[in-house]
């Protein structure tokens, strides 16, 4: 069986005989043509009944703008894939130059804190060393006043002794000799 396909009012309409080079519409128009008005009559030849006026011609220009519309297409792609490569090369290699400046900067940072902490465990050390110091002069002076009026006392004591004996001593003495 050959192709068929329906008309607008429902009847079959024979492709076999069209060329299949023209637009749906303009082969839908010849079939409906055909059939409606070469019913009875003898089909002797496939050029004579078809009214050659409105079939479109084959034009394949479009085929190839499309292919060239495609390459194009396909070229932009390709421009774009490679700039957003050379895009991330450069990107990457901001962020390595980044990274091994943030990493300079942390090393600089730990030395510092690292120098800091040395200098202030030294100051530390230093007001503990001056503490024990002034601790000392403290006790020193403390032991020493206390002694200073042991030492006074006694030697007033020794004193006002002496003084005293005194005297008696000078009457010792001259009887003595």
């Amino acid at each position: 069986m050959g192709q068929q396909i329906q008309g607008e009012n429902g009847m079959s309409i024979d492709l076999r005989e069209i060329e299949p080079l023209g637009s749906k519409s303009v082969l839908l128009e010849q079939a409906m043509k055909r059939q409606m008005g070469g019913g009875n009559r003898q089909r002797p030849g496939l050029t004579d009944d078809m009214d050659m006026s409105d079939m479109v011609s084959a034009d394949f220009a479009w085929l190839n703008e499309d292919k060239t519309a495609l390459k194009n297409l396909v070229a932009q792609m390709d421009a774009s894939i490679g700039q957003i490569a050379q895009q991330m090369r450069v990107l990457d290699e901001q962020a390595k130059t980044s990274r091994s400046q943030v990493e300079k900067e942390q090393q600089l940072l730990f030395k510092q804190i690292k120098t800091l902490n040395s200098l202030l465990k030294k100051q530390v050390d230093i007001f503990t060393s001056v503490e024990r110091q002034m601790a000392n002069i403290e006790l020193q002076q403390n032991n020493l006043i206390p002694q200073v009026g042991i030492g006074l006392v006694a030697g007033l004591m020794s004193a006002a002794t002496i003084l005293v004996t005194a005297p008696w001593m000078t009457v010792l003495m001259e009887n003595i000799r």
